[in-house]
């Protein structure tokens, strides 16, 4: 190009801007630490002051590693024994070479591994042979391979400094929540306080304390300052011994005590009632839930502090439903994350979102909980599938709520057919029409299980426009008319003409229920037409 005439010029050169690089990080660990970091769900550190020594002492709770493949030396670092290379997936603008050294920042998630290494098939098998007896390591929660990239050249580094391991705080408070987690998931899978199990996840507390408060709170919203007081202070004295060995129950009271002061001679009169307990001098009070279920709880946990007696705690000791519901958060949490069955932390999908919950109330930090019914039989049992930050955990066999039965009882009562749709798995009512009706019933979000309300939907029309005013003043004239909701709701990307009716069930019969499904028809008919679907309102 020159000063009098300007060419347009091509840049053949691939535009490598905004493009992102990755490749594989590898971290060499000593075969034992790796089935730890299984337990526990987190690799980098350790909670054990003995951990067997290899290349990450040089970097704490950190991680020690290279791109793409590991030089030898860095696989001897240490004590003898068997090593396995954890796969990690990194990114960045470009990739570094070969087996260079990094260091990722950790504790990282056991979850977020894409592979685990082994030398040989001889070393993965006696891996499994080692660890598949132990109840607490799920092994099957990471894929395991024996792809083995490590180059016998390069010398060691001779500026490695070994640094001390954090075992004081950080992890120990990820294992007790990881386990306080680990418990809320149980709470779930067993699908008996869905309502307060949520109310808790969307405001969990900051720290041991306000968890144990608010998760109280949750389950039982009246109790007394001396309840919270009693609860709360038995939370802060499980923690304060979590990873010690022994649990003399007369310290365990005195210090319950002690955390609880303050909070009126109701706290003075239950330690002496405990003590009592304990010497045998009375017989254990009843468990059941009711009012004061912060102090029965920590009462049981005192008589149980183990995940294995829960079981006997219903069983034996008629335990209410509430009541468990804290002690297995607390027992859970006690027994720390990397001490609880594998059960519980497998597959991966359930360890992650354990780790996930556990994150996030240690952080005060809300937790969001999906829960979608897949498919409902005839009998109206609900297969569930509940999800946790968008990732499926588990499934669950939901047995329907006396108020459902009732309900398909009346519907039947009064001539109408209940169906249940195979895609969807809603249930809903089907009128001898000739008009093919279904009316769909949902749960109310209001509904509790003390007050049921469910809701009667109608489709009636899709909107194929932007509704008019003439059109909307339809809408609300055949409502008051019919003495029904008629809305507009999103289906997708179009809108739904619908008609609705809310029905409480504490005290339905058979000629509320025919009341509502005739205004639904009718305002159908005025408002639908002759054709059931893909009908466009006009005013």
């Amino acid at each position: 190009m020159t000063d009098n005439t300007r060419e347009l010029e091509f840049d053949l050169e691939t535009n490598s801007e905004g493009k992102i690089a990755r490749w594989e990080f590898l971290v060499p660990i000593h075969a034992d630490n790796f089935a730890l970091a299984l337990a526990s769900g987190y690799v980098g550190g350790s909670l054990k002051a003995d951990a067997a020594r290899d290349l990450q002492a040089h970097v704490g709770n950190n991680l020690l590693g290279f791109s793409c493949e590991v030089p030898a030396w860095a696989i001897a670092e240490g004590e003898p024994g068997d090593r396995v290379l954890l796969s990690f997936e990194r990114t960045g603008k470009e990739v570094p070479d070969a087996g260079c050294l990094e260091m990722l920042d950790g504790p990282s998630r056991i979850t977020k591994l894409q592979s685990v290494y082994f030398k040989d098939e001889a070393s993965l098998a006696n891996f499994n042979a080692s660890y598949d007896a132990f109840p607490d390591v799920p092994v099957n929660v990471v894929e395991l391979s024996t792809n083995w990239p490590v180059r016998e050249v390069d010398e060691r580094p001779r500026d490695l400094q070994e640094m001390p391991v954090d075992r004081t705080e950080q992890r120990c408070d990820l294992d007790f929540f990881g386990g306080f987690a680990a418990g809320v998931v149980q709470l779930l899978a067993d699908n008996t306080l869905d309502e307060a199990i949520y109310k808790f996840l969307r405001e969990p507390g900051t720290g041991v304390t306000e968890n144990g408060r608010n998760l109280l709170l949750a389950l039982e919203p009246g109790s007394s300052q001396a309840d919270v007081g009693i609860w709360t202070a038995t939370i802060g004295a499980l923690r304060s011994r979590f990873g010690k060995r022994g649990f003399d129950r007369r310290e365990f009271i005195a210090d319950v005590e002690e955390r609880s002061a303050g909070h009126g001679p109701e706290v003075d009169s239950w330690v002496r009632g405990c003590q009592k307990v304990i010497d045998a001098e009375i017989d254990i009070p009843s468990l059941t839930d009711g009012e004061k279920i912060g102090r029965r709880a920590a009462l049981a946990v005192i008589l149980s502090h183990d995940p294995a007696g829960l079981e006997e705690l219903e069983n034996n000791l008629g335990a209410g439903p509430r009541v468990r519901a804290l002690v297995t958060a607390a027992v859970y949490a006690f027994a720390g994350l990397s001490r609880i069955d594998g059960k519980l932390k497998s597959p991966a999908s359930r360890m992650d979102a354990v780790l996930e919950i556990g994150e996030r109330v240690l952080a005060g930090d809300p937790v969001h909980v999906e829960i979608e019914t897949s498919r409902t039989g005839s009998d109206l049992t609900r297969h569930q599938t509940i999800k946790v930050a968008g990732n499926m955990v588990l499934e669950r066999l939901v047995e329907p709520p006396a108020y459902m039965v009732m309900l398909k009882a009346r519907i039947q009562e009064a001539g109408y057919k209940v169906e249940v749709k195979s895609d969807s798995g809603q249930i809903g009512i089907r009128p001898s029409s000739t008009r093919g009706e279904f009316i769909v019933v949902e749960d109310c979000s209001q509904s509790t299980m003390q007050d049921p309300i469910v809701n009667l939907v109608l489709p009636i029309a899709r909107l194929g426009a932007r509704p008019t005013v003439a059109s909307l003043k339809k809408l609300m004239s055949a409502a008051w008319v019919n003495a029904t909701t008629v809305a507009l709701r999103q289906v997708g990307e179009a809108e739904e003409v619908v008609a609705m009716a809310s029905l409480p069930l504490a005290t339905l019969d058979r000629d509320e229920l025919n009341f509502h499904v005739e205004r639904l028809l009718q305002i159908s008919s005025e408002l639908g037409g002759s054709k059931p679907k893909g009908r466009r309102l006009k005013a």
